[in-house]
């Protein structure tokens, strides 16, 4: 199992909870004129580890968080490819079924909100494969 890391800091503990502050910067960052251009992304992220070894970390620490490697895409096929094949699948197919593009808008407005109900419902059990590790640096 390959891992995707990123370096962050602490900024808070709870009982079983880090709560850690990673700047996540695009792939550009890495090129020669990134100073100057208006294209390079940075972000500050904060995510919640759930640690069982929650004591052992402190606010201000640096550490390194982690998450499996081809999570990103199973994230990306979730939240954007999967809802706008059946955005796209609903409307071609009710358009032609009933030649009614306001039906059409409203099946495909009443798919895309189920398939994300249905995808609330599995939160916990997505929570729990989207899980990240913490280590220190």
């Amino acid at each position: 199992m390959k891992l995707a890391t990123h370096d962050g800091k602490v900024i808070s503990v709870a009982e079983g909870t880090v709560r850690v502050e990673m700047q996540v910067v695009s792939a550009c960052a890495s090129c020669k004129a990134h100073e100057k251009c208006a294209f390079v992304d940075k972000d500050e992220k904060v995510v919640e580890v759930e640690t069982a070894e929650w004591r052992e970390y402190s606010e201000g620490e640096r550490v390194v968080v982690s998450v499996e490697e081809g999570l990103g895409l199973l994230a990306v096929v979730l939240a954007y490819v999967l809802p706008a094949i059946l955005l796209i699948g609903s409307v071609v197919l009710v358009s032609l079924l009933s030649g009614s593009e306001g039906m059409a808008a409203i099946v495909t407005l009443l798919v895309v909100v189920l398939y994300f109900i249905v995808l609330w419902r599995f939160h916990d059990k997505l929570q729990r494969r989207f899980s990240f590790k913490i280590s220190k640096e």
